[in-house]
């Protein structure tokens, strides 16, 4: 799985919710909120970049079942 199947949902998350939060805010100007939003966009985004690591696509492997007993049999 590739990062960015990760960091892109998180940073439209982070849009609707910055987006909807400062709907209320009628003091705020426009361009003010947009900046904030795109700022909270690509810090998240950034932030989950790194956090999400180098090793996504390292998962370790399933146990092999081939040394394990059946049934009835003995050894």
């Amino acid at each position: 799985m590739k990062k960015s199947k990760v960091v892109i949902p998180i940073m439209v998350v982070v849009a609707v919710l910055a987006t909807w939060i400062l709907k209320d805010h009628t003091d705020v100007p426009i361009l003010h909120k947009v900046l904030i939003t795109i700022g909270a966009c690509i810090i998240s985004g950034g932030l989950g970049y790194l956090l999400l690591g180098s090793d996504v696509q390292k998962v370790d492997p399933k146990p092999n079942q081939q040394h394990t007993n059946k049934k009835g049999s003995r050894k």
